[in-house]
């Protein structure tokens, strides 16, 4: 699994999108953002893409906290 860092934002923050595959989506701040995933448009997100590359290894980190933390 490859590392994606960044850091989570202290309070939810953003709006729901289709795009969405978790909740962490609303806490999650890439490295080199100052947004959450939820705050930043489909073009942010896009470019994110190109500098993290795959959001494989966050999906699975969203599961596993999730599944650990009910």
């Amino acid at each position: 699994m490859e590392n994606i860092h960044g850091n989570l934002s202290k309070k939810v923050q953003g709006i729901d999108r289709a795009e969405k595959w978790s909740d962490l989506w609303y806490v999650f701040k890439p490295k080199g953002f100052d947004k959450t995933l939820a705050q930043m448009d489909a073009d942010e997100r896009e470019n994110r893409r190109k500098i993290d590359g795959s959001v494989q290894a966050m999906q699975e980190f969203a599961k596993w906290y999730e599944q650990t933390n009910k």
